[in-house]
């Protein structure tokens, strides 16, 4: 009996060491799994990332297929103009010229929607109507409007203050 009570305190430092390991490899197991799941989430993440991306991507290139078309169209039309008129202006130039009157000259918005609201149902409009319309403060506006009558789109009364449509665009 002394023999196997002497075999078991051998054998009881042995499982506790066992047991110990047991334990560590748990925690060690535990902390696998965390970070298994942390990087899975980062995975799904990157995937809507990168599904976002290729959206945008066939969306950007649905756009640059439209407006290759409209420069197609844009460069026929130059090519009749240009057999008719014997310029020697190319399309770069003619699309350069553009771009810096729509950048310089009218600034964007304010100047597209005031030629927009003129395009819709009333051709003539005060400008306080088309201040109201467009969000703009009124001295943007009657800046605007001297600007797109001196570029002879529209005309403005300033005794009235109407603006009227000059030609109808589209």
């Amino acid at each position: 009996m002394s023999s196997e009570k002497l075999a078991l305190d051998e054998i009881i430092p042995t499982i506790e060491r066992v047991k110990l390991t047991i334990e560590t490899l748990k925690q060690e197991l535990d902390e696998k799994q965390a970070l298994v799941i942390e990087k899975e989430k980062l995975l799904a993440e990157r995937e809507e990332k990168l599904n976002q991306a290729q959206l945008s991507q066939q969306q950007l290139e649905f756009e640059y297929l439209s407006l290759e078309n409209e420069f197609k169209k844009i460069s026929e039309l130059f090519n009749e103009l240009s057999t008719q008129k014997e310029t020697t202006l190319d399309v770069k130039q003619l699309l350069s010229i553009y771009i810096a009157l729509l950048e310089k000259v009218f600034s964007g918005k304010p100047h597209a929607k005031i030629l927009y609201l003129l395009h819709g149902d009333k051709s003539k409009m005060s400008r306080e109507e088309l201040t109201k319309a467009t969000g703009f403060s009124a001295a943007i506006v009657l800046h605007s409007l001297h600007e797109l009558a001196r570029a002879e789109l529209i005309e403005y009364n300033e005794d009235e203050g109407k603006a009227y449509l000059i030609n109808r665009i589209y």
